[in-house]
């Protein structure tokens, strides 16, 4: 005699509620992350205005200092000095604000999962919402269009559209972003040389 297994099950409801609790908790972390990472994001960017407009002042003075005439070679060897450094220091200057656009990519990402999360807990806590395929179909639409970043279509299209596990997604769109990355610095080199 052959056991069927049944492949319908259903959460308990204190099941659900321990799920709910779970999700609840997953969005206040995430919030609070964002949160604390702002606060810090936000004092690094105002060191970094205060540290620009600094060294743009020295630069400013250093090339004023070439209209003096003389034959001192320290004073060049100086001026020359000021003028490497204070050019070094703003070329790093524009890498650091664009490591702070990657923070608000991360930012933005975390409050789309965010939102997405706080939607399943709405629709997991309801008892006749959880068991309404328009529910979930819906639930499912709000969460695409709240993908605002293309890595984010992606890995949507990956996950629901292919039924692709999510570590093997996870595994594309890393290549994904890294050929990204790669293809971009490489863009940039080529616009430094000409």
């Amino acid at each position: 005699m052959e056991l069927q297994q049944t492949t319908d099950y259903a959460l308990g409801s204190k099941e659900v509620q321990e799920t709910i609790l779970v999700l609840n908790l997953s969005i206040a972390q995430i919030e609070l992350s964002i949160t604390e990472g702002d606060n810090s994001v936000n004092a690094l960017i105002d060191s970094f205005r205060f540290m620009t407009q600094h060294i743009e002042e020295i630069q400013s003075a250093t090339e004023k200092m070439s209209a003096v005439e003389t034959d001192d070679v320290v004073f060049h060897k100086q001026h020359s000095f000021l003028l490497n450094q204070t050019g070094e220091l703003s070329q790093k200057m524009q890498q650091a604000i664009i490591a702070f656009q990657f923070y608000d990519k991360l930012s933005q990402r975390l409050g789309h999962v965010s939102r997405g999360l706080s939607g399943l807990a709405e629709i997991v806590s309801h008892e006749m919402r959880v068991k309404d395929e328009a529910e979930w179909n819906e639930f499912k639409q709000n969460v695409r269009r709240g993908t605002t970043m293309r890595e984010e279509e992606e890995l949507f299209e990956l996950i629901f559209d292919q039924h692709i596990p999510s570590v093997q997604a996870i595994e594309i769109m890393k290549e994904r972003m890294m050929k990204r990355m790669n293809e971009a610095q490489e863009e940039q080199e080529e616009i430094e040389l000409f």
